[in-house]
């Protein structure tokens, strides 16, 4: 992707945003020396490079270190166009002289990054107490790549095998508060006015939040602390056409902002991207260990609050996460593959082994949760042949119920797995003092099931072929689950198979009239002046 620099950076309309909150004299708190130091270099971007531009110092230095993360330029080259910067550019300028000290200009940012060797088994990463050691404990395999012996009086930097790149969470959220502006809206899911309090725009007005406020009145308190969400999802960095890679980024977004501003791009945080070249599978619990520093914030963190001019105490607490249904697996530790699939309704479910499509299915599943009078249980034929239901929903365990639950299966070395539980792993978050407590830690994200779902019903009805649901495999399942006679195969004389048009698959008129509506839809938005 091509980026296209313009000189109005956006750091002009920062420092006229400030206003009078640059004044520290007149706060109330003396900002803390993060605080300190990014002022500072708000101050510094306001001085031009040399005495013939308008270009600020910090704005060249910002632009020169962007283009070097595109085009991944080494160090020495970087070094070398500042010698020539400094050599064409008027003797007063004030660039700096090599890349070290642009990296100290800009540190005052506080976007620090940290590169975290890890196990190429994905056993483990070696950080914190782990770091000094040069062997994985689980599969013994070497830390660093094997290279040839320097010569005598040289010292040649090991190369890690794989490495976990991390961008540590807390000075990011602390760096909200340092904006009086942000600062101001870090507040708002709980003094910000809704336009229709009826209607849920905002994760403060469900349940779940007001449940922790609950649970945790502490916390709930002071507004000011951050309620974050992680998300996550595989993707292949070279393209689909190119090497197969499973590149794993997991994003932070703290949820305390309004709707307007919670999702907006420059609000989430990339934390952690996971290496490939393989997904990580249940692994993803030892690259996940670096955000344990949401447990060291739990107690609270100095901040400086530019809005209210006073230092507090930011806590943090995690709130749930976001991915499509295989990252739930990955990062719940209940594995979403099998008959036990379900997260919800864990081993109490009655999911059935298809032998002609060689899957399992919970077709039928949905009649325990109907009333208990509804008429749909007694019915024997209407659904599966001779099956009525009676059982009641399955009970949804509470957070500490599946604390127990997971604790009994670790005890038994996850004994029984795909057949009594589906528990893979213990994730490093039941670590929090208060993650049991939480009533929806986890949330699919809605965009791939409704994808997924809605290719799937559009294929099926549209009898596309190799796409659709229905089948000849689904067919001869359907003969052997319910008493559907008009729907079973029907052989030829030549020996081939018949399949008979199910009432819910379109003819070629019915298909023209479906097309002819969707395009009518697409025109009349591309008409509309929300959508042009």
């Amino acid at each position: 992707m091509d980026y296209a620099y313009d000189t109005a950076d956006g750091l002009d309309q920062m420092l006229a945003d400030w206003g009078d909150a640059m004044q520290t004299d007149s706060v109330e708190h003396e900002p803390t020396a993060d605080a300190k130091a990014f002022y500072a270099l708000l101050e510094a971007s306001k001085e031009p490079l040399h005495s013939y531009t308008s270009v600020a110092l910090q704005t060249a230095v910002a632009r020169l270190m962007a283009v070097k993360s595109q085009y991944n330029l080494p160090v020495e080259c970087i070094n070398k166009l500042l010698d020539l910067f400094g050599d064409v550019l008027p003797q007063n300028h004030k660039m700096p002289k090599s890349l070290y000290e642009c990296q100290c200009l800009l540190r005052g940012l506080k976007m620090p990054y940290i590169k975290i060797d890890a196990c190429t088994n994905n056993c483990m990463i070696y950080y914190k107490e782990d770091k000094n050691k040069d062997k994985c404990d689980f599969c013994g395999e070497s830390r660093y790549v094997v290279t040839e012996p320097a010569h005598q009086g040289q010292k040649r930097k090991p190369i890690p095998r794989k490495v976990l790149p991390y961008l540590p969470l807390i000075p990011r959220l602390q760096r909200l508060f340092m904006e009086p502006n942000t600062a101001k809206h870090m507040r708002w899911h709980k003094e910000g006015r809704r336009a229709n309090p009826n209607v849920m725009v905002h994760p403060s007005d469900a349940e779940a939040w007001t449940h922790f406020n609950t649970s945790c009145p502490e916390f709930a308190m002071d507004p000011r602390n951050v309620r974050i969400a992680l998300a996550t999802d595989g993707f292949n960095p070279f393209g689909y056409g190119k090497a197969q890679y499973s590149c794993w980024p997991v994003f932070s977004i703290p949820l305390n902002l309004p709707p307007a501003l919670c999702m907006k791009e420059e609000n989430i945080f990339l934390s952690l991207v996971i290496p490939g070249p393989e997904h990580p599978g249940k692994n993803m619990n030892v690259f996940m260990r670096p955000l344990d520093e949401i447990k060291e914030a739990w107690p609270g963190v100095l901040t400086y609050d530019s809005f209210s001019k006073q230092n507090f105490q930011m806590k943090v607490a995690y709130h749930t996460s976001i991915h499509d249904y295989p990252g739930l697996g990955m990062f719940s530790g209940w594995s979403t593959h099998g008959g036990l699939a379900c997260f919800d309704c864990m081993a109490d479910v009655d999911s059935t082994w298809l032998p002609n499509g060689h899957k399992y299915s919970w077709f039928d599943c949905h009649r325990r949760f109907l009333p208990a009078d509804h008429s749909f249980r007694d019915q024997k034929n209407a659904f599966r042949k001779g099956v009525a239901v009676y059982d009641t929903p399955p009970h949804r365990l509470t957070g500490q119920e599946v604390l127990a639950y997971m604790n009994e299966v670790k005890e038994k070395s996850f004994e029984g797995y795909g057949t009594v539980h589906n528990w893979t792993h213990i994730p490093f978050l039941w670590e929090l003092p208060y993650f049991p407590l939480l009533m929806r830690p986890r949330h699919i994200d809605a965009m791939h099931t409704e994808k997924n779902v809605a290719e799937a019903i559009f294929a099926t009805c549209l009898d596309m072929a190799d796409k659709t649901k229905d089948n000849n495999k689904a067919r001869l399942d359907q003969a052997l689950m319910c008493n559907r006679r008009h729907l079973n195969l029907v052989e030829k004389p030549n020996g081939l198979w018949d399949r008979p048009r199910a009432p819910f698959s379109l003819n070629r008129p019915q298909k023209k009239e479906v097309l002819q509506w969707q395009q009518l839809i697409v025109a009349s938005c591309s008409a509309c002046s929300y959508f042009s």
